[in-house]
């Protein structure tokens, strides 16, 4: 067989493929009583066309924490919104994030290079704030966590970062110090740390909290959370 013949053999047996898959999807039924609390579209697959995804308030409440939360994925095929994904983990309750709990959790989405961003933050007090933000890809049939980014600070103390990448093992620790008062507190010296961390496995979706995890690293009293 000729290799042009068999490049568009494996192309037209790829698309019909992707195209029986996508027809197998169920239709997007999201209940009435849910509430919308964002969107973002953009193309999650690399494929051309773009995807939607909502994150929904359900009428399910966790006492002070607030209303559960939704994530839906939807591939819009042939006109219809088809879900792809859902997923119950990755979104904070409604009220769950500390100070300022009656405004609800600060929640930004993003799609950027076929990756979906989702970044949620947790208000210790008036000044001091910390958002993850987790970076989700769909690889190898299913949904993965490749990076996260945890920005702990205080407005007059410090501004901590932790970048990880789980793809190749890699943590990124930048420690800014600063002082609302300078001549008065001494400001300690900003600390760059970069190292690598076998991870046992690249985490999934489902099943993952952002903020839940909390990892120490070896020989150190340091530690990072994602």
């Amino acid at each position: 067989m000729s290799r042009p013949l068999l490049s568009t053999l494996t192309l037209l047996l790829t698309s019909t493929f992707t195209s029986t898959y996508s027809q197998s999807l169920p239709e997007l039924n999201i209940h009435s009583k849910y509430q919308l609390v964002a969107k973002v579209e953009g193309d999650l697959d690399n494929d051309g066309v773009d995807e939607i995804v909502y994150a929904c308030n359900t009428d399910i409440r966790d006492g002070a924490k607030g209303l559960e939360r939704i994530l839906y994925i939807v591939k819009k095929i042939d006109g219809k919104n088809r879900l792809w994904k859902k997923n119950t983990s990755v979104l904070w309750k409604s009220n769950d994030c500390g100070f300022y709990a009656e405004a609800g959790v600060p929640l930004e989405m993003e799609i950027v290079r076929n990756t979906l961003c989702i970044s949620q933050t947790f208000n210790h007090n008036s000044r001091h704030s910390s958002t993850f933000k987790s970076i989700f890809r769909y690889q190898h049939s299913d949904w993965f966590l490749i990076g996260s980014t945890h920005d702990d600070a205080d407005n007059c103390d410090f501004d901590f970062r932790y970048d990880v990448n789980f793809s190749i093992g890699k943590v990124i620790i930048d420690k800014t110090y600063s002082s609302c008062d300078e001549e008065t507190t001494p400001i300690q010296e900003d600390q760059h740390l970069t190292f690598k961390y076998k991870f046992a496995d690249i985490p999934k979706m489902d099943g993952f909290i952002p903020g839940s995890n909390e990892v120490k690293i070896s020989g150190t009293n340091e530690n990072f959370w994602y």
